[in-house]
């Protein structure tokens, strides 16, 4: 008898220990305010040889496309595979609507599925009173604003260790790292690495020492200057790079990497003046809404292939559910990037862009070949911008005045989704407005706590 449970108990070990090896995995590493073209896999002159190695493993997006220029609406739409529009989640300057809850997020869906859901996030405008981290049952939140974040080597370490643990179900794990944003201040050697001519007395380098040009003024900034401030933002870039070099070691020496799909992305870029403004929220080129976009499967089949077709950073909700064996729910805009992965012909998918954070509204429809920008603001000098991006990609040369019958055609059709959006959205409850100004924090802080995040973690 005591041998027969003893064999039945093994029995039950090895099953168990065959569930904890097999359980799928997936890890999206969610960098704010990351350009693509600071990451040398993708051209940049500094290198990033820890990305560049994930994307020489899986596959990297040349085209894949936010749903807006600033972090809440961006985000909101990655974790609920939803438009602005529709979530609802969006505000101006520091007064912020919380994702509708009427619309579930991707962790509440996975969650309820019997997925464990990770959520290890920074800063204010990824603040769970915003919703963004509804759902994950395990949550890590450093509320902060420009200054006094925690920084990438903490919360991937945090990340990391919590991975570690272990009950056979499925994963889902949100890293948010928040380095790259304004201030610039890369901590020990990375001060120094790239930044050449500007002096220890003026780092961190915080708004009033970038922006000397704001948008709607004339003045210039020298390529000096510019060159600066882009040498400190990139070594931000290189730390961050490092410590996800550093996770990803992690992961491999565990025996993790076997099971678990990384996937890195950003919610929207930075823009370092070139079309007259510096940092976010402000506009919708492709300085600020292309963002990179590589993944990386266990045992990928096509290591190191590059996919030009454009995507969407609404399609990813839908993948890490096909990705943990779940089929994406009806409720989802975006689409499963697994199908483009399996070498099916792609066809381009087209991006809503909408919302930003200062002044009025801009929307814009980015297609197979053309973007086009309409500003709500009844002053604007050009209400209307379109340019051809695969010819232009640095869109340089507004073509609405020449191509007046393709911005009549595009102006329909970005009407007519909005239309359908904004009536889907009219049956949900909107949240209401929250205003997180720094000179909050304390009360902030106080409802954070009051949800059991004590300490600011």
């Amino acid at each position: 008898m005591l041998r027969a449970l003893t064999l039945l108990l093994c029995a039950l070990l090895a099953a168990c220990a065959r569930t904890r090896s097999d359980a799928p995995r997936v890890v999206l590493i969610l960098v704010d305010t990351l350009r693509r073209d600071s990451l040398s896999c993708y051209g940049g002159a500094r290198p990033t040889p820890a990305i560049d190695a994930l994307a020489a493993r899986g596959l990297r997006f040349e085209q894949a496309i936010s749903s807006a220029g600033w972090t809440l609406p961006a985000a909101a739409s990655i974790l609920t595979g939803v438009s602005p529009a529709v979530h609802q989640a969006h505000g101006k300057k520091t007064r912020l609507t919380p994702i509708s809850k009427d619309v579930p997020t991707g962790a509440e869906l996975l969650s309820a599925a019997g997925v464990r859901t990770l959520a290890f996030t920074n800063a204010a405008f990824v603040n769970p009173l915003l919703g963004l981290t509804r759902g994950f049952e395990f949550e890590s939140h450093h509320h902060a604003y420009n200054r006094d974040i925690r920084r990438a080597d903490a919360t991937l370490a945090a990340a990391s260790s919590e991975l570690e643990k272990d009950d056979g179900r499925p994963v889902f794990c949100l890293v948010h790292l928040f380095d790259p944003h304004l201030d610039y201040d890369p901590p020990g050697e990375f001060a120094t690495r790239y930044t050449e001519g500007l002096s220890a007395a003026r780092r961190p380098l915080h708004w009033e020492d970038c922006s000397t040009v704001l948008p709607g003024q004339k003045e210039q900034v020298t390529p000096e200057h510019v060159a600066r401030v882009r040498a400190a933002y990139d070594a931000e870039v290189a730390f961050v790079d490092q410590e996800i070099g550093r996770f990803v070691e992690a992961l491999r020496a565990r025996g993790e990497l076997e099971r678990t799909t990384i996937v890195l992305s950003a919610d929207h870029g930075e823009e370092f003046w070139e079309h007259g403004a510096f940092e976010h929220g402000h506009s919708l080129y492709d300085e600020l809404v292309r963002v990179p976009l590589v993944l990386v499967r266990p045992h990928e089949q096509r290591p190191g292939s590059v996919l030009d077709v454009p995507v969407r950073t609404l399609d990813l909700m839908p993948t890490v559910f096909e990705l943990l064996g779940h089929a994406p729910v009806d409720g989802f805009e975006g689409e499963s990037l697994l199908p483009l992965l399996g070498g099916a012909a792609p066809e381009p998918r087209t991006a809503l862009l909408d919302g930003t954070l200062y002044g009025f509204d801009k929307v814009g429809l980015r297609t197979e070949r053309y973007k086009l920008v309409l500003d709500r603001d009844p002053r604007a000098a050009a209400p209307l911008e379109l340019y051809d991006w695969r010819a232009d990609p640095l869109e340089l040369h507004d073509l609405a005045a020449s191509e007046p019958d393709m911005v009549v055609r595009l102006s329909a059709e970005l009407e007519a989704r909005l239309s359908i959006l904004n009536a889907r959205a009219k049956t949900q409850r909107p949240s209401e407005p929250l205003d997180l100004a720094p000179a909050k924090q304390e009360e902030i802080l106080r409802q954070l706590e009051s949800l059991g995040y004590g300490g600011g973690g």
